[in-house]
């Protein structure tokens, strides 16, 4: 269900509050685990619009028909057979271990990436954002939090980039970028170039085999970087059970916003 929230928080999010589209949005977010006893003539006698407007916003938000949204509205922790959920994984760590443990694994984690980290691969990538004029930065749910996170950082060192929060949109920009475009993929599991949690267990993505642009990934998986549509990566290390990529990207975008200031002082003067 993540893609789900993910594309009605961002209808509320995006849109005034009184709007058809708010209403509908949050309406759903409010009935998501009654909707699957419910059928499309109930969901628009509570949303109080007609059938024909449910209808529309579902495919707005990505899905086929009814039944297909209605699929996506079941909600079990492990409905997408996902381990490294939040709910699986962050929240499931805490009830098993204690906050001590908590903060150790992401210590371990920090360390272990400061020890690994390839900077010659971030300095691949500075060059890069230096000499493409065409540069977006993608992920799903946390890792797009990262993504929003390096353009916030690169614009305050006058380099602009793109991103966008929506998936759908998302794989539009990806499948038709050119050759003078640079992509930047956050995903820690490096699963992001093909599936994504969506209606069925995992939905196949094809945006990746169709795009021309020049592909990079930060990613923990480390056979990521076989992929032949992937020109580099940049790895950051996972030590143990616990997903820490939330906290590891904050600390991998600072230093590829510095190593990006510096480089272009460099090349300026």
């Amino acid at each position: 269900m993540g893609m789900l929230y993910s594309r009605l928080l961002i209808i509320i999010n995006e849109n005034s509050s009184d709007s058809t589209n708010y209403h509908i949005a949050m309406t759903i977010l409010t009935l998501l685990n009654q909707i699957k006893e419910m059928s499309i003539t109930d969901l628009a006698r509570v949303c109080d619009v007609s059938k024909s407007t449910i209808s529309k916003f579902i495919r707005e938000i990505g899905y086929e028909d009814y039944g297909e949204f209605r699929y996506a509205c079941e909600y079990t922790d492990n409905k997408y057979h996902n381990a490294f959920s939040f709910n699986n994984n962050v929240m499931r760590f805490f009830e098993n271990n204690t906050l001590d443990a908590y903060y150790m694994a992401i210590q371990a984690d920090i360390l272990a990436t400061y020890r690994s980290l390839d900077m010659k691969s971030v300095r691949h990538l500075v060059h890069d954002l230096y000499e493409y004029k065409q540069v977006a930065a993608f992920g799903l749910l946390f890792s797009e939090t990262a993504a929003m996170d390096l353009q916030s950082k690169l614009a305050y060192n006058s380099k602009y980039i793109v991103t966008n929060i929506n998936d759908i949109k998302q794989e539009q920009y990806i499948e038709k970028a050119g050759k003078d475009t640079l992509i930047i993929v956050f995903s820690d599991s490096g699963e992001f170039l093909d599936k994504y949690h969506n209606i069925e267990d995992f939905a196949n993505k094809k945006a990746f085999n169709k795009t021309k642009a020049k592909v990079v990934v930060i990613t923990s998986n480390t056979k990521v970087k076989d992929d032949p549509r992937v020109a580099y990566t940049i790895e950051y290390a996972r030590t143990g059970e616990l997903i820490t990529h939330r906290v590891i990207y904050s600390i991998l975008t600072d230093i590829i916003a510095f190593e990006y200031r510096k480089y272009a002082k460099e090349v300026t003067y």
